[in-house]
C-alpha cells in the first residue's frame, strides 16, 4: 500500500482560538488556557476530572513539598484568588517551573487519498469498513478512499463554511504572549469557521522526572512525591468517548517515547516510562470533523503523538539543562 502523506504545518498559535499565557502573580505561577467556548475534556486529575466541559484549563506550579488534606478545596481557593471560575476550570499541578514549558501546534488540510494496488488484498480489506465507500478497479494504483479517512471520520455536514489556513495566515494571526502563541479574536472566529476541514492539534507539556518510574516496576512509598509530567492536548474536532480515551493512550505512548530518547533511566539502567504523579488532559471543540479513533494508525493519532513528543522533548531538554546547572 502506497500512501501520500498530507502536509502537516507547524503553526505558531494554539488551535480553536485558545489563548495561552503564563501568569506570574500573587496567586502563583501557572499556564492559563482560555477557549472562546466550552471544550469537552477528559482529565486524570481531580480538579475537573473525568469527562466534563471547561472553558479554562490551568497547569499550576506548586512547590515539591506541596501537601494538602483537602486538595479540591485548596484549589478552589487558588482559583478564586486568581479570578477564575472553578466550575469552568480544569486544573493540573506540577512542580516544574513554567519556563520549562514545551508546546507544539500542528495543522493539516484534508487528508490525502491512499493508493492501493488491486492485488493487495490485505490492504483492500482494511478499506472494507461499513463507513467507507471503497471504489478500486482492477487496474493498479486506482484512487481509493483513505484508510486514515475511514478511521479519522468524516467532515461535519451541518452547513458551516469550508475554509483553510495558509502558513502566511498563521503567521499573521500569531500574537505571542509571554513567549506562547495566542490567537486574536479574529483568529478565534476564523478557527471556528475552519473547524470543518482538516485536523488541528496543540500540546502543552511540563516535564520533571525527579520521581521517575517504570510502569510495572515496584516502588517504595518514599518515591511517591511530586515531580510530574503533565500533558494537555487540544483538538479541533468532534471526538467520541472512545477517541478521547484513545487520545490518552497515544499521548502517554508519546511521553514514554520522549523519555526514552531523552535517556531518562532508573538506577538499574531500565528506561523510565513516566513519573509517579503524571497527568493527562484531552480537550476537544466537539465541532467539525468526526473522530472515532485516535490511535497511531490515524492522522489524528499521528498528530497527537507528534505534538506531545515534540513538546515533551522541549520541556525535557529544559529540565535536563536545569539539573545540570543545579
Amino acid at each position: 500500500m502506497n500512501t501520500q502523506e498530507p502536509f502537516i504545518q507547524t503553526v505558531s498559535r494554539p488551535v480553536a482560538g485558545i489563548i495561552a499565557a503564563v501568569n506570574e502573580g500573587a496567586a502563583g505561577s501557572y499556564l492559563l488556557l482560555k477557549a472562546p467556548s466550552s471544550l469537552r475534556t477528559l482529565s486524570s486529575a481531580p480538579w475537573g476530572g473525568g469527562f466534563g466541559y471547561h472553558r479554562t484549563i490551568i497547569n499550576r506550579k506548586v512547590d515539591k513539598t506541596y501537601a494538602c488534606g483537602d486538595p479540591v478545596t485548596e484549589m478552589n481557593g487558588f482559583l478564586e484568588a486568581a479570578g477564575l471560575k472553578s466550575e469552568e476550570t480544569a486544573c493540573l499541578l506540577t512542580s516544574v517551573h513554567m519556563s520549562g514549558l514545551g508546546q507544539s501546534h500542528l495543522r493539516m488540510d484534508d487528508p490525502a487519498s491512499v493508493k492501493v494496488r488491486a492485488d493487495d488484498e490485505p490492504a483492500r480489506s482494511l478499506f472494507d469498513t461499513p463507513d467507507s465507500q471503497l471504489d478500486v478497479s482492477s487496474e493498479p494504483h486506482r484512487e481509493a478512499q483513505s484508510f486514515f479517512e475511514s478511521f479519522d471520520g468524516r467532515p461535519d455536514t451541518r452547513g458551516r463554511g469550508k475554509t483553510s489556513f495558509s502558513a502566511a495566515a498563521d503567521r499573521d494571526s500569531a500574537n505571542p504572549v509571554n513567549g506562547i502563541g495566542a490567537a486574536e479574536p479574529a483568529a478565534a472566529a476564523a478557527a471556528a469557521a475552519a473547524a470543518d476541514t482538516g485536523i488541528a492539534v496543540s500540546a502543552w507539556v511540563t516535564v520533571g522526572y525527579s520521581n521517575m518510574a517504570r510502569a510495572g516496576r515496584g516502588l517504595p512509598a518514599s518515591a511517591l512525591f511530586p515531580g510530574t509530567i503533565n500533558i494537555i492536548v487540544a483538538v479541533e474536532g468532534e471526538l467520541t468517548d472512545e477517541a478521547m480515551v484513545n487520545a490518552v493512550i497515544t499521548a502517554t505512548e508519546a511521553k514514554a517515547a520522549a523519555l526514552q530518547d531523552l535517556g531518562v533511566a532508573l538506577e538499574d539502567g531500565s528506561g523510565a516510562t513516566g513519573t509517579t504523579t503524571d497527568a493527562v488532559l484531552i480537550a476537544s471543540t466537539q465541532r467539525g470533523r468526526l473522530h472515532r479513533y485516535a490511535g497511531t494508525a490515524t492522522y489524528l493519532g499521528h498528530m497527537i503523538g507528534r505534538s506531545v513528543y515534540e513538546a515533551a522533548m522541549q520541556s525535557g531538554m529544559a529540565y535536563k539543562k536545569a539539573l545540570a546547572l543545579s
